[in-house]
């Protein structure tokens, strides 16, 4: 054993002596040269390139890089380093082995230095001669990094990730003119004696991007770039359309140009399907120099599908762009290629067809509505469920999007401009039709602009939700926390100040009452229920057409003086009770907190689309995580209502005043009694089934009525 450690301090000690005089004799430019050589590697693990340690202080990072030494290269020790390095830098039977393991072996000296197994001396022994042989070995940064590319792919991974990152640092390598790769030619002198032959690879950028109304983007980066070369003739055989130069400017040693032009003939009903020339551009390239291409092919979706043809090098969804990128080397010509996204005319098609059907189904449904208290009140999230289906599963927003002419966020506000306001008239008009013959059946002589007034506001209380509900349920259109937050809460602000003007549209304005035989009963039952009542109003029967008692936040109760005039007594100490134990339950509290689940249910669909942006969602999982939401919600309020009813059994209440009471609003309102919950309130209550019919039909007329009490019409308040 101390044999083979004596012979490994031998084998180790010869490189060092050898290349230590050359790593202190070497100018800072040399320095950065040899540490650029392993740069692919350092790029990736986000080290400083100018620096041995890859940071200004190792002692921040020796533990760190000790841990990564562990797990991932299993070194334990100085010397499980030193044999791991000296394996890499012999396994040199062939240029692919010589561009894969010599660059890691740079890096693993690096990683040494800093975690404290090896001295500055000694990792720049390791790294010395690892650089001059790639220099040697190959001809360009270039060549270099594409070695590297094709090696890690084949002998370490292919898994999607792990190849974008490296070729990501292949890319930030050759087109930051501060990286060593650009700083430092690769023929640059290391003092070993070997004068390499200059690079003749340059690497070139160019960015096409088509647009809905025909703009034709194009970007142009060209490497020391010759001004003879000229590129507008070549940009108009490429993209189709004669180009404006909107910018053009160098930086560092790249000179950029910016143009555009429109085509026409791009845009097929909602899908843009155009053919790029790139071999122009390619051409003028080769003029200066350029031998390598890296290109970008970018759109914004807003649409079904998106294509490219030939397929190129990957593709990915970010920050609302589709981008295709390709890397070719310029030897051979470069293919034409064929651009489509959008969404197909076939999909328009259904598109019309289910915005046919929904409006055909949406006024049948209304009108089936009337006069059925269950499915009124599902209705709207029946009318917006399926908006929102047409909008994202068949691509509403995106189809109007285009037709709007806009993309990105200006698509969506036009498109939801119109598309929106569509959606909000035909809901406006289902409203009207299912409302009209109640408020009617009530107030036999209500105006229309009156009931236009009341509709309008109680459809502008859900259009914001509904609108948030369709961008958060988009996967074309990823959000980030601040842009969920600032639209729950514009979406909420405005349906607040919706519902508040519904209230006042709907008159639900009471007088304070403090006398009178109704004041004394009420609260002589909730005194007896343990309800804190704060107040009484009444609500003047000219103003609104609401039937039933309304339970205020704050401990209030509105009573209309429609239904003092038409109910028996026990009628109403039967439906008053209920709304005292709903104060008594803080129902409102328990509304809002109800809302809750519905908000961070959407906020995680926003997160779990931010964490896959390229993955689409389909039908069945936006359906899923909407109506968990409400389900959660409805679950809540069920929640309410049956703790309501318990405490209202306990404390005594009129369970047959109740019913009665129930089935007198439904007869007033020209509606029937929902039989369902007047036989759970039998049940829940211990009253007698047979009983039923006469307290639906009859009620208590043997009771009497409440005379109105008198109240103050001066000063009307809202009560919510």
């Amino acid at each position: 054993m101390a044999v083979r450690t004596l012979l490994a301090a031998l084998c180790f000690a010869l490189p060092i002596a050898a290349q230590a005089p050359q790593a202190q004799k070497a100018t800072q430019a040399q320095k950065e040269w040899f540490l650029a050589a392993g740069a692919m590697v350092a790029q990736i693990d986000g080290d400083r390139l100018d620096l041995l340690g890859g940071v200004e202080n190792i002692a921040d990072v020796a533990a760190a890089r000790r841990q990564t030494l562990l797990e991932v290269w299993e070194i334990r020790s100085r010397q499980d380093l030193i044999e791991e390095i000296q394996k890499l830098l012999q396994d040199d039977r062939d240029p692919a082995r010589i561009g894969w393991n010599y660059p890691r072996a740079i890096n693993l000296a690096r990683f040494g230095y800093a975690a404290g197994y090896l001295e500055e001396d000694e990792a720049w022994a390791f790294i010395v001669p690892a650089a001059g042989r790639l220099q040697k070995t190959f001809s360009s940064w270039q060549q270099v990094g594409q070695i590297y590319l094709q090696a890690r792919a084949g002998w370490y991974s292919r898994m999607i990730g792990d190849r974008r990152q490296a070729e990501w640092a292949y890319r930030e390598l050759v087109s930051d003119h501060n990286s060593p790769w650009r700083k430092y030619p690769w023929n640059l002198d290391l003092g070993n004696g070997y004068h390499a032959p200059p690079s003749i690879d340059k690497t070139g950028w160019l960015e096409l991007a088509a647009h809905p109304e025909g703009l034709m983007c194009v970007r142009i980066t060209v490497p020391e770039h010759q001004d003879k070369v000229q590129y507008e003739n070549a940009i108009e055989t490429a993209v189709g359309c004669r180009p404006r130069i909107t910018g053009q400017r160098q930086i560092g040693p790249d000179w950029i140009l910016d143009t555009e032009c429109f085509r026409d003939g791009m845009l097929h009903g909602a899908q843009i399907s155009v053919q790029f020339h790139p071999e122009a551009i390619a051409e003028q390239l080769r003029r200066d120099g350029v031998t390598q291409l890296i290109t970008f092919f970018e759109h914004q979706p807003h649409g079904s599908a998106t294509e490219l043809l030939p397929v190129v090098t990957d593709n990915w969804f970010q920050n609302g762009w589709q981008w295709y990128l390709d890397m070719r080397p310029l030897r051979r010509p470069y293919p034409d290629t064929t651009l489509t996204y959008g969404v197909p005319p076939a999909r328009v098609r259904l598109f019309l067809i289910g915005a046919a059907l929904l409006v055909a189904v949406s006024m049948a449904g209304a009108f089936a509505a009337r006069g059925r208290p269950w499915w009124t009140s599902r209705f709207p999230l029946f009318f917006w469920g399926c908006w929102l289906v047409l909008s994202v599963s068949y691509y509403g927003l995106a189809i109007v999007g285009f037709w709007s002419g806009a993309e990105g966020l200006g698509a969506d506000v036009r498109g939801l401009v119109w598309y929106g306001t569509l959606a909000l008239l035909l809901r406006w008009g289902t409203e009207i039709v299912i409302a009209s013959s109640a408020w009617r059946a009530i107030v036999p002589n209500m105006p229309l602009s009156r009931i236009l007034s009341m509709s309008f506001s109680r459809v502008m209380a859900e259009v914001p939700i509904a609108t948030v509900m369709v961008l958060l349920c988009d996967p074309q259109r990823p959000l980030n926390l601040a842009t969920v937050i600032a639209l729950l809460g514009v979406g909420a602000a405005i349906a607040l100040t919706a519902w508040h003007f519904r209230m006042r549209a709907e008159g639900i304005r009471g007088g304070l009452t403090k006398e009178g035989e109704l004041h004394e009963a009420i609260g002589a039952m909730a005194t007896r229920m343990g309800v804190p009542l704060r107040r009484l109003y009444i609500l003047p029967e000219d103003i609104s057409p609401r039937l039933g008692p309304k339970a205020g936040g704050y401990g209030d109760l509105l009573i209309p003086e429609r239904l003092v005039r038409s109910a028996y007594r026990r009628e109403i100490d039967g439906i008053v009770g209920f709304e005292l134990m709903l104060i008594k339950t803080k129902y409102l509290n328990s509304f809002w907190a109800g809302l809750l689940p519905v908000v961070v249910i959407l906020v995680w669909r926003v997160y779990n689309a931010q964490n896959a942006p390229s993955a689409g969602i389909s039908l069945a999982v936006q359906a899923g995580m909407c109506f968990s939401a409400f389900a959660t919600f409805g679950q809540t309020m069920r929640g309410v209502q049956t703790r309501a009813q318990a405490a209202f059994k306990v404390s005594g209440g009129d369970a047959e005043g109740w019913i009665a009471g129930l089935a007198r609003l439904a007869r007033l309102s020209g509606t029937e009694v929902n039989p369902e919950l007047a036989e759970k309130v039998a049940r829940q209550c211990n009253v007698d089934f047979e009983r039923l019919p006469d307290l639906m039909e009859e009620g208590f007329p043997e009771t009497g009525h409440y005379p109105v009490p008198s109240y103050d019409r001066s000063k009307l308040v809202s009560v919510s």
